[in-house]
């Protein structure tokens, strides 16, 4: 039951939801660290899975944000637009550094963002999703290089 917690937090924990999975992740390798593969494997799964998610709810929101031209000021799709709509400057930086950002992924608060505009600006799915597992997979190899 312990490693599917692990696999959940850790999922959620890549969310745009707050929560860090790492204290679950030490707390499990220091309990059974005949298991650190299978705990690293369990973490990198669901926390990757977690950022592509958001990936996803990116790509959607673009979708859903292009539907149609104008929207009235008093909806929420009008408000939506306010929050979500980025300077031209902004996306032509994260245009400038690519898909290569999602090694960052794995950084509180603005890896999310990260996710979130890969998928709002509609960058490649599998280089994304490569990029993203590779950042998570070395967060929590650092890690557990770290306490071992």
């Amino acid at each position: 039951m312990s490693w599917f917690a692990l696999f959940v937090y850790s999922g959620l924990a890549a969310t745009l939801l707050p929560g860090g999975s790492e204290i679950l992740f030490a707390s499990l390798l220091m309990e059974q660290p005949e298991h650190a593969f299978w705990l690293w494997l369990i973490a990198t799964l669901g926390n990757s899975l977690g950022g592509y998610v958001t990936f996803f709810m990116g790509g959607l929101l673009a979708r859903r944000l292009r539907q149609t031209e104008t929207a009235p000021k008093q909806t929420i799709r009008y408000r939506l637009e306010q929050m979500f709509t980025l300077p031209a400057k902004r996306v032509d930086q994260l245009h400038s550094h690519g898909a290569w950002l999602l090694l960052l992924s794995w950084v509180p608060i603005i890896g999310d963002g990260f996710c979130l505009a890969a998928g709002y600006l509609g960058w490649p799915k599998k280089l994304c999703l490569s990029l993203i597992v590779t950042g998570k997979a070395a967060r929590y190899g650092v890690l557990l290089l770290w306490l071992a």
